[in-house]
């Protein structure tokens, strides 16, 4: 199924995640014929599922789903369905479906053997500061089965930047987040994206598939608040200067509707100006809320006195022109000469270096007269989140 693909799609690092989904999958099966070993074929400890569980760890602790081998899905009265449709348990509220942005699914999954007993799955150990965990031989994972399809959810899962030995159990969230996704007896679904995709329950042993479920489909609902992007003076006035919101475009601060942003410099005593052909340049504060208007933080981590190089954070706001031709702002960003291994932050005004990538923030530092239309855009590492529509800023003369 196709995931909604009304937004700036996420370009996800898809040799990472196809590899990961070829390392399951490939490793799903046991024996020389690839097929799951069970626990009378020999003695090697390896397990077969005759059945799956799938409930949920609130209040209610209701069984959502179960899938037989030979059978497939059914509901917990053993109707037949294609789809976990409320897997999110909100105390009293109930069982809920997945929204973007909203609160995860937390799920424990049981496999049951051929003989009827549940698999043991339980955490030995925790890490309290990094959250990993140290799984029994047996654990439980899921995988997307399109790699396309998993921009709906946290993916592809990640080692913890504190462990760099430490198991694949945690994912970026669109906002930055660090979150935990596999916890041995349970999973979590976080939901990033509307759209569809259709995931696979695995039984995890040590480092390999032994068996996993027939797939079902997972649907992230939209956002109860679509994302934004907001645009700010960084003078005195910090004033608003456009927001741009999913789907609705771009207004001012008051809510209407514009195309064109005439007066981005916030000069101190003068107040809002435009650009001029080699006047001052605009700073603007680039703000990201990804959902139901909680911002994410963006941030300058570290930066070089020297070269005034940046470390950003995980989420950083740059943006890019529609015709990259222009000569009227300073443009296409460039490594600082000084720093072989620096990043395209900088851009040559009449010669001259500047800064034009400042993790929260940017600068427009005008060339000549003319119009450039701007798209801003929000990275996370080196994926983008999001992309505004152009909005058109003008250089006077």
């Amino acid at each position: 199924m196709e995931p909604n693909r009304t937004r700036a799609p996420l370009r996800l690092n898809r040799g990472i995640t196809l590899a990961a989904s070829a390392l399951l999958l490939g490793l799903a099966a046991c024996d020389d014929n690839g097929d799951p070993i069970g626990p009378n074929g020999n003695d090697n400890g390896h397990e077969e599922a005759a059945r799956v569980e799938i409930q949920t760890r609130g209040v209610e602790s209701a069984v959502i789903g179960v899938w037989r081998d030979g059978e497939g899905w059914t509901d917990d009265e053993g109707n037949p369905i294609d789809e976990l449709e409320a897997p999110v348990e909100v105390e009293g509220e109930g069982l809920t479906p997945l929204r973007a942005g909203g609160p995860q699914a937390s799920l424990t999954v049981t496999f049951f053997g051929r003989d009827g007993e549940p698999v043991e799955m339980e955490t030995l150990e925790r890490d309290d500061e990094t959250r990993e965990r140290v799984c029994s031989g047996f654990s439980a994972r899921f995988l997307p089965t399109d790699a396309d399809d998993a921009l709906a959810l946290a993916w592809p899962n990640m080692r913890h930047p504190d462990s760099e030995a430490g198991p694949f159990q945690f994912s970026r969230r669109h906002t930055g987040e660090l979150v935990g996704i596999f916890h041995c007896d349970h999973i979590h679904l976080y939901p990033e994206r509307e759209g569809e995709l259709d995931i696979e329950f695995h039984l995890w042993h040590v480092d390999h598939s032994d068996d996993r479920t027939d797939p079902i489909t997972v649907r992230v609902h939209p956002p109860e608040q679509p994302p934004q992007v907001r645009i700010e003076t960084r003078g005195i006035e910090q004033a608003t200067l456009g927001v741009w919101t999913l789907g609705e475009g771009w207004t001012d601060a008051d809510g209407e509707a514009i195309d064109r942003i005439e007066t981005p410099r916030d000069v101190e005593g003068e107040g809002l100006q435009p650009l001029e052909a080699f006047g001052g340049n605009a700073s603007l504060s680039v703000r990201y809320f990804p959902y139901n208007g909680e911002e994410a933080n963006i941030e300058t981590l570290d930066r070089d006195d020297d070269t005034r190089e940046r470390e950003c954070s995980y989420i950083q706001g740059r943006y890019t022109v529609g015709d990259e031709e222009t000569d009227a702002i300073a443009w296409p960003p460039m490594p600082h000469p000084d720093s072989d291994n620096g990043d395209a932050q900088f851009a040559d005004w009449d010669g001259e270096i500047v800064g034009i990538f400042h993790c929260d923030h940017i600068h427009l530092y005008p060339m000549e007269a003319g119009e450039v239309d701007v798209s801003f855009t929000v990275y996370g590492g080196d994926q983008v989140l999001d992309v505004t529509d152009p909005i058109t800023f003008p250089v006077n003369e």
